[in-house]
């Protein structure tokens, strides 16, 4: 078998009623598509026991895996054991290994055991236990048809550990599987449509698929190469697409290796350069200082929560709004702070049009350095939510562009 299907199945109320995100799904997901499986469904559904068998029916006629979590506890809402039970035709069956290593977890814990707690150690009939060393609820696999299940708590942690220790080599031992080699680059300023455009001259090899990821300032372009594709052919694919979009892709991940973010590329220069950064910022709000925190090459930072703050906080010369005036004082405070390379970014606003979802700001970023200045104007909108998150990302792409600047680098 070269690819094999597989389906998330999450049960809980909570998770239908948007209490809280299905993170579990997105992480099994990732794990599956990294194995090489073709992830083609996650499914929630409710503490409804009807509704859980209909679904257990329905995808172990069309999937060659599923994973499920949640439904193990031992409260009357917990219904995952009942519904295998009744979907399959395996009645309920007191394991008595699973009942020790439930009662030896209370003793662990200085607990003494509810009687409701027994009700974890039923397990379907013929099912493979899946022990769990982190909390009460074990796990179980069962077989039907074409399609594996594994089902598994829906405690994050738990639900973790026992796929890594126990499911991940089950699956590396019964699936055949070749994985894809999946590409993500990580681009700013350039909109999806934009680079559609951009990409559509560029031709793809056979079994290639594109797809994007919007995200704010952020786009991600996300290319998925057959396993059987030369590495020559995607490394020719990819130097097309770096021609096509320039320096607009800040970072390339290739089968997850690689820099995942914007301040993590920003610190792989700023440490092959033995560089140390000073920031001042106004409509970031801090943000940019709050991202850089930790590093060792942050020696510090300043948040104006307005302009005029400018005149009494470092001497600002009297026209705030000009690149040569606020180059000028950029550099008087780089110098003054013994720092290699100082970001600084001005911009009018007030409380009001912050928070005016049709006012559209001015902001203006430099950075400067050893090698001399770059600057960026440019107008951003939205809610001030969003205006915060581009002027951070906005202030800290420019500062990469920077540091990559072969004056810089050299």
């Amino acid at each position: 078998m070269t690819q094999a299907t597989a389906e998330i199945l999450s049960q809980g109320e909570e998770l239908v009623t948007g209490e809280i995100a299905d993170t579990n799904a997105a992480w099994l997901s990732q794990a599956l598509i990294g194995l090489g499986f073709d992830v083609t469904r996650h499914t929630a559904v409710g503490d409804r026991l009807e509704a859980l068998i209909d679904l257990l029916r329905e995808i172990s006629r069309r999937a060659d895996l599923c994973l499920c979590t949640g439904g193990l506890g031992p409260t009357c809402d917990d219904l995952t054991a009942e519904a295998v039970s009744q979907a399959f035709g395996c009645p309920l069956v007191m394991d008595e290994t699973a009942l020790s290593q439930i009662e030896a977890w209370f003793r662990r814990m200085n607990r003494d055991m509810p009687s409701v707690n027994r009700k974890q150690a039923l397990l379907p009939t013929d099912a493979t236990r899946l022990d769990n060393q982190w909390g009460t609820a074990p796990g179980f696999s069962v077989m039907v048809g074409r399609c594996r299940f594994f089902f598994m708590p829906g405690v994050p942690s738990e639900m973790k550990a026992i796929y890594q220790t126990t499911i991940r080599p089950e699956l590396r031992r019964l699936y055949a599987l070749a994985p894809p080699h999946r590409v993500v680059l990580r681009t700013l300023g350039l909109g999806e449509s934009t680079l559609q455009e951009l990409l559509n001259p560029i031709p793809l090899p056979d079994g290639t698929s594109l797809g994007f990821r919007a995200g704010g300032a952020e786009n991600q372009v996300k290319l998925t190469f057959p396993p059987s594709l030369p590495e020559s052919s995607i490394d020719d694919t990819l130097d097309s697409i770096k021609q096509a979009l320039g320096d607009a892709i800040y970072a390339i991940t290739r089968n997850g290796q690689g820099p995942k973010s914007l301040t993590e590329v920003i610190s792989q220069a700023m440490a092959a350069n033995n560089a140390r950064l000073y920031l001042v910022e106004t409509l970031s709000g801090g943000n940019m200082a709050t991202r850089c925190f930790g590093f060792d090459w942050l020696a510090g930072a300043t948040l104006l929560t307005h302009p005029v703050q400018h005149l009494t906080a470092f001497n600002t010369p009297p026209d705030a709004t000009q690149e040569a005036s606020i180059a000028q004082w950029a550099e008087s405070i780089r110098i003054r702070e013994t720092v290699d390379v100082i970001l600084v970014q001005t911009g009018d606003f007030t409380l009001a049009t912050l928070n005016d979802e049709n006012t559209r700001l001015e902001i203006m970023t430099v950075v400067a350095g050893r090698p001399g200045i770059m600057t960026d104007r440019r107008l951003i909108s939205g809610n001030r939510q969003r205006k915060l998150d581009s002027a951070t990302t906005h202030g800290l792409n420019l500062l990469r562009r920077f540091l990559l600047t072969e004056p810089f680098a050299r």
